[in-house]
């Protein structure tokens, strides 16, 4: 079992934009990705197993790399893609997409994973580990505000408790996690 730590903001709390796209353009998605990530060396398409029917239709895209004109271009320009896409843009998201089996469509939304997938999923133990050094109960599920936490990972003792525990990495690329926070006033750290 695995914990994820990851940011959230106010607007992860309300239900965002969402479109509803066809067959045609999920595939001429994946072919534009593949064909994006080819040419700017940069892997657009998580997870990008075209022999398996079930991840075509359930991926995550990363679309901040990629100019929105010619993203709406694939979709002929809807504007509940747009939208999505922009919203993504703006919070430094990826783009989710899955089939939606009670209304036996194809749809698309923001997700909740950053850009650049600086997520940090961590095995059960190591994650309660983590949060003991932080000074926080080891809960499977919890959030505290980012100021919060910015704060703990400044302080000596943190880094002493980390270590002995053997997981200074987690606390450096949790460094590089909570930098996303900047942009957005009502982040925080959300783990799960």
């Amino acid at each position: 079992m695995s914990i994820t730590f990851r940011i959230a903001t106010a607007a992860d709390d309300r239900p965002g934009p969402r479109a509803v796209i066809n067959a045609r353009q999920l595939a001429a998605f994946r072919t534009f990705l593949r064909e994006e990530s080819v040419r700017s060396r940069t892997v657009l398409l998580d997870p990008d197993a075209a022999e398996d029917a079930y991840l075509s239709y359930h991926f995550e895209a990363r679309v901040c790399p990629l100019p929105l004109a010619a993203i709406a271009r694939v979709f002929d320009f809807d504007a509940d893609v747009i939208g999505v896409v922009e919203e993504a843009q703006f919070r430094c998201r990826r783009v989710s997409v899955w089939r939606d089996e009670p209304a036996g469509t194809i749809a698309m939304r923001v997700a909740l994973t950053s850009d650049q997938g600086l997520e940090l999923d961590l095995a059960s133990g190591n994650a309660e580990v983590l949060l003991e050094s932080l000074g926080l109960t080891p809960d499977s599920i919890g959030e505290i505000p980012v100021d919060t936490i910015r704060e703990r990972l400044a302080n000596p003792a943190v880094r002493r408790r980390a270590a002995a525990g053997g997981i200074t990495p987690y606390l450096d690329r949790l460094d590089q996690l909570i930098g996303l926070a900047d942009a957005d006033e009502t982040s925080r750290l959300e783990w799960a």
